[in-house]
C-alpha cells in the first residue's frame, strides 16, 4: 500500500455535534482516508464506524443542546486509528419498552463489527472512542 506522507493525519476539534456538521465531518473523513491511500472498502468501513460513533455523541452525550466533538485520525503504513472524543456525560442506554426488535441500541455493535479494534472509555470529562483497522 502506498500511503502518502502529507495525508497521514486528520485533526478536527470543536465540531458541533449536530447532523449537518457531522455529515460534513463524515465526508471529510472519507476523503482523508482515500487520499491517504487506504483501500476503498477499508475506507468505507472506517467511515461507517466513525460516523456511528459520531452519531452516538449527538444522541447520547449532550442532553438538550448539542455539544462539541473532536476527531483525530492517523494513517500508518499498516494501520489506521480514529479517536472520537466528546466532553459530555455518559448516559446509560434507555431500556426499550417491550420492543424486542428496537432499532435503537445497536450503534456500538455496528462499530465493533466494522472495526478491527474498538475501545470506549468514559470519565467525568466525557467519552473517548478509539477505533483501529489493520491495512
Amino acid at each position: 500500500m502506498d500511503v502518502r506522507e502529507d495525508t497521514r493525519a486528520l485533526s478536527c476539534h470543536g465540531i458541533v455535534a449536530e447532523p449537518g456538521a457531522l455529515r460534513a465531518l463524515r465526508h471529510r473523513l472519507l476523503a482523508w482516508a482515500l487520499e491517504s491511500g487506504v483501500p476503498d472498502d477499508r475506507a468505507h468501513d472506517i467511515v461507517l464506524a466513525g460516523y456511528e460513533a459520531l452519531a452516538n455523541v449527538a444522541d447520547h452525550a449532550y442532553p438538550g443542546e448539542p455539544g462539541l466533538v473532536d476527531l483525530d485520525a492517523v494513517c500508518r503504513t499498516d494501520s489506521v486509528e480514529v479517536v472520537i472524543a466528546d466532553h459530555g456525560q455518559w448516559r446509560p442506554p434507555e431500556e426499550a419498552e417491550d420492543d424486542p426488535v428496537s432499532v435503537r441500541g445497536r450503534g456500538l455493535l455496528l462499530v465493533q463489527a466494522t472495526a478491527d479494534r474498538s475501545d470506549v472509555r468514559t470519565s467525568a470529562d466525557g467519552t473517548v472512542v478509539t477505533l483501529g483497522w489493520k491495512l
